[in-house]
């Protein structure tokens, strides 16, 4: 199945558990794997027969930062629930990274990845 990526959008957000995660934006980090046919627009070359990029990570970007979450899933889940309510998308598989999570401990970054298809 073909897919576009958007890979490591950045968006800053007031999503955590604790109190003082909601009390200034913290940057996160976001992939989106969207699976859909790309043959006709691989053959057409116009985006009227594709998906506008710029208008999906201006719709996930907005989800992300109209709610504050407690849970990142949450707001992952948003995300995937309207990417293919909106969308000719077969599957997405969002994944959200918090590099700045309240954890003592070293580590990279925290993520969770959600996988969700068409019904």
């Amino acid at each position: 199945m073909d897919c576009i990526k958007i890979i490591n959008l950045k968006i800053p957000a007031r999503h955590g558990v604790y109190d003082f995660e909601k009390d200034k934006d913290e940057l996160f980090e976001l992939d989106a794997d969207l699976f859909l046919d790309l043959s006709i627009p691989g053959k057409s070359d116009q985006l009227v027969d594709s998906v506008n990029y710029a208008e999906v990570v201006e719709l996930i970007t907005d989800i992300f930062i109209v709610k504050d979450h407690n849970l990142i899933e949450s707001v992952a889940e948003d995300i995937s629930k309207e990417l293919l309510l909106k969308y000719p998308f077969t599957k997405v598989v969002i994944r959200i990274r918090k590099p700045h999570a309240p954890i003592k401990a070293s580590f990279d970054n925290i993520e969770v990845e959600l996988v969700r298809e068409r019904q």
